[in-house]
Parts: C-alpha cells; structure tokens; sequence
C-alpha cells in the first residue's frame, strides 16, 4: 500500500466530513454543514475551502465519496441524493485542476467498502460486501481485489430491489422504523436497550429483513464476507438475533457458513474510505501500466 498522506472527504446532504490521513489514521478532521439547497457553486466553494484548510506539501491525492451516480473515470457527478443542485458535476477536473493534485471521486457505498478494505475488517478478504444502512441502503462490492462499480456506480444498489410490498430500502434502513414505529432508528435502539418490548421486537423484525437481503447478497455475488456499516450498524447487537434466526433457514448452509458477516467497528470508517480512493486507483494504474510493458 502507497504510505503517504491524503485528504477524504465525505459529502453527505446534511453535513461534509473532511479528514487529513497519514498511513490509515485520521490526523486532522472537521464537519461543516452542505446547507444542500443551495447553488451548485455555492457548495463547491464550501468544499474547495476545507480541504484548503487541511492540505499540505505531504498530500499525494484528494479522494471524495458522494452518495449518488458517478462517472468514476470522468469523475463527473450526475446527482446527489439530497442535494438537489449538484447534476452533471465535473468535481474531478474542477478539484484537481484547483488543487494540482490526483483527484478521485467514488460513490459512499464504494468509499466504505474502500475504507474496510485498506483499514478496517475487509483486508484478508479478496470477495467482500460492505452493507451500509443508514438512511437508505447500498454497497460497496469486491470481486478478485477488485471494485465492481457497474454502470454510473449501480453495482450494489441493493435498496432498489423489490421486497414484499415495497423494496429493501424500505425495511433494511431507517425507513423501517419510521414506517413501522414512527420515529428513527437511533431513537428506537434508545428505547430498545433501556427495556421496551415493541421496539426489542422492531429490531427482531429488522434482522429478519437484513438476513433476508443478506441472502439475496449471496445469491448474487458469493462474497467470502459481508461487513455492515452506516449508521444502524450501531445497534447490531439488538438486530443480530432476529437476523441469525433467519439465516438458519437459508438453504445453502454451507455457502453462508463460509461467509463472515462482520459489523463494522469504525465511525470514521466513510472517510478513511474516500481517501482510500487515491491508493486505490494510483495501485491500480501502475498494476495496469506494468501489464502493458510486460
């Protein structure tokens, strides 16, 4: 792994993250809010100024994760979930060209798979799935060490798959509880661990809808881990039952049993991911480069 320093950046619709990384530790962080409604200028200005206030003469390249559909190669942004003015953003040639440096873009759920791959649970794991459920739900996929992306990012949008009524955004992320118990996730964890038996059962019921998406994860790729994040990863232990219980019905027994489902143990493992991006794709152009001179 190329040991040097890079800045990540997380940008979410309600908040940036951004982080100076020197040899997989966060160095230097700060959070400053996207106020997503306004101008798509207006934001980037917002984003060119913190990684400003953390870049040094040591940083080898910038690396942001973004929750939407991306041209990775381009680096061109085509929406942001919750930020309404960024579509068709070219942020690769507009933050390299500004900064001089190698510039990568990625989407969050690839970003976390990233993270988890150089830093975190992932790095024995040459076929890994990171599962991020927060407010909606993706992943991030490993095939051979390698990203699958699919077209604009669409590999691992799991979310959208239809499931019993609706999709499974809708009952493996925080739309879950707010459907079915009227409030967020992290309010029914509170009332779930101080003893409350209907949001005990939520939680139940929540595992049973990952393990089903788990499954649905196997089938589809065959991954030797799957390493949940994002925000409800927090209350694995209250799910982790209702989940188990149901994955002793899946029928492969043996293909689940040599998959290691791990949560992920690292809050600031999105934007240790985003930096990731940079040792990521400058190990990949010179693995590329030493093909084509062989």
């Amino acid at each position: 792994m190329i040991k040097n320093c890079y800045i990540g950046v997380d940008v979410g619709g309600t908040k940036m993250h951004f982080a100076y990384i020197e040899q997989g530790k966060v160095l230097k962080q700060f959070k400053t809010s996207t106020d997503a409604y306004r101008s798509k200028s207006e934001i980037i200005k917002d984003l060119i100024e913190g990684i400003q206030n953390l870049i040094n003469e040591r940083v080898v390249g910038i690396g942001v994760g973004v929750p939407g559909l991306i041209d990775v190669e381009k680096g061109i942004v085509y929406n942001v979930q919750n930020i309404p003015a960024w579509k068709n953003v070219e942020l690769k040639t507009i933050l390299s060209e500004y900064f001089r440096l190698p510039v990568f873009i990625g989407n969050d759920a690839n970003c976390f798979l990233l993270g988890e791959k150089y830093y975190g649970k992932g790095k024995e794991y040459s076929d890994l799935v990171a599962l991020a459920m927060g407010t909606g739900v993706g992943a991030g996929v490993l095939v051979n060490d390698q990203l699958h992306i699919g077209n604009l990012s669409m590999a691992g949008e799991f979310g959208g798959i239809g499931y019993l009524d609706a999709d499974f955004e809708n009952y493996c992320s925080g739309k879950f509880f707010q459907r079915t118990c009227g409030n967020n996730g992290k309010a029914i964890a509170d009332k779930a661990n101080a003893g409350d038996k209907d949001s005990l059962k939520a939680f139940e019921d929540f595992g049973e809808h990952v393990a089903h998406l788990i499954e649905t994860i196997i089938y589809s790729y065959g991954p030797s881990a799957i390493i949940l994040g994002g925000s409800l990863s927090n209350a694995y232990a209250l799910f982790e039952k209702g989940m188990k219980n149901t994955l002793i019905k899946f029928p492969h027994q043996n293909a689940l049993q040599t998959t290691s489902i791990l949560p992920s143990d690292n809050s600031e493992m999105a934007v240790l991911g985003a930096a990731a991006l940079v040792p990521y794709y400058i190990e990949n152009k010179k693995k590329r480069t030493a093909l084509k001179s062989a």
